[in-house]
């Protein structure tokens, strides 16, 4: 309703517009650098946070989404004649802008999967300490029928049958998200979970998630419904065409193969002994501590944390410890630093 208002608004006083909307199926019309950069004008009518930083050196103005609704003629002239230059607009609604850093955005599948990934992190940090206090406190066989009423087998059900178990889940709902914003985020869950019950883990989820993303998001371009009807897509028809498309995609095609390609993966980890252990500890934990957050460390990260899905614990192992080297190194440097300097300071006569 606001777009329509502020459409038909400049229409009539005899300007030119183009709206881009952003709601819950994400963004729709959106405007590309080459028309920011010809517009003499941004005008932003939300009732949330919106990012300014693409619009900088632009007049920009900010108002809430009420006053195009009621009269965008009179908010189009206001607008017009208090824009102030990004980083000055003030209005009727807060919008933030978010900074440029110089690094280069992630873009693409990669994105998606580092998004899925952040995403998936917590389950797996609050399962993987729950677990450990349960085995610190009732032992290595604390999952056992012997541990079921006290509180070691209390944590390990909520730490191991229940955080744990939504990895993959969280891992395909968040990659899909990335990819089709919110109506993503149930067919890619689904599709996770059917990748868990299909036995083919993270693989699986990294594969539910993008399917489910991409099958939403061309949903989301390809159906055109009435302005009445728009606000079914993102609450019903996307999430279940989105979930049966998933489901069966999975189900069909992609489950049996992925599973079978884990499986083989699972034994070939396991089965690796002496210098091919070694090697693999090796490679995993080089690409650890190459750029510590980057790409390749986050990749490293990400096959190590899939694979505690599959129980497959060796490659998290050279994870966590090529991880921490490179700071206790840096401390262990500095400490010696340190202790030089005082110690030379000690030996120093002192003044007369």
């Amino acid at each position: 309703m606001a777009a329509e208002g502020l459409e038909g608004a400049a229409k009539a006083l005899g300007h030119t517009i183009r709206v881009e909307t952003q709601g819950s199926v994400g963004a729709q019309n959106a405007l590309t650098p080459e028309e920011v950069a010809a517009a003499d004008l941004v005008l932003i009518a939300a009732d949330t946070q919106v990012d300014l930083s693409r619009f900088g050196g632009k007049r920009v103005f900010l108002s809430g989404t009420k006053p195009a609704i009621n009269d965008g003629r009179a908010l189009v002239a206001r607008a017009l004649a208090e824009a102030k230059p990004q980083g000055e607009a003030q209005g009727d609604a807060q919008a933030t802008a978010s900074p440029a850093t110089g690094r280069k955005q992630l873009t693409g599948p990669y994105k998606h999967l580092m998004t899925g990934v952040s995403f998936m992190l917590p389950f797996t940090v609050a399962g993987g300490l729950l677990i450990a206090l349960a085995f610190a406190l009732g032992g290595i066989y604390a999952y056992d029928d012997a541990h079921r009423d006290t509180l070691a087998g209390a944590l390990f059900q909520i730490g191991g049958k229940a955080a744990l178990a939504l990895m993959v889940p969280a891992l395909a709902g968040y990659i899909a998200y990335s990819i089709a914003d919110r109506p993503g985020i149930a067919p890619g869950m689904i599709g996770g979970m059917i990748a868990s019950q299909l036995q083919a883990g993270f693989l699986g989820g990294i594969v539910a998630g993008f399917v489910a993303g991409y099958s939403v998001a061309w949903l989301n371009r390809v159906l055109k419904l009435p302005r009445t009807l728009e606000g079914l897509k993102p609450v019903l028809i996307l999430p279940v065409l989105g979930a049966l498309i998933t489901g069966l995609a999975l189900i069909y095609v992609a489950g049996g193969p992925v599973a079978a390609a884990l499986a083989w993966l699972t034994e070939f980890l396991r089965g690796l002994q002496g210098s091919a252990a070694i090697l693999l500890g090796l490679v995993i934990g080089g690409m650890m501590a190459f750029d510590m957050g980057g790409p390749v460390n986050k990749a490293a990260y990400a096959f190590s944390t899939g694979l505690l899905a599959s129980q497959v614990y060796s490659p998290m192992v050279a994870a966590m410890v090529a991880g921490m080297t490179p700071p206790l190194g840096l401390a262990l440097a500095a400490g010696t630093v340190v202790t030089a300097v005082a110690l030379r300071l000690l030996k120093r006569p002192a003044l007369a």
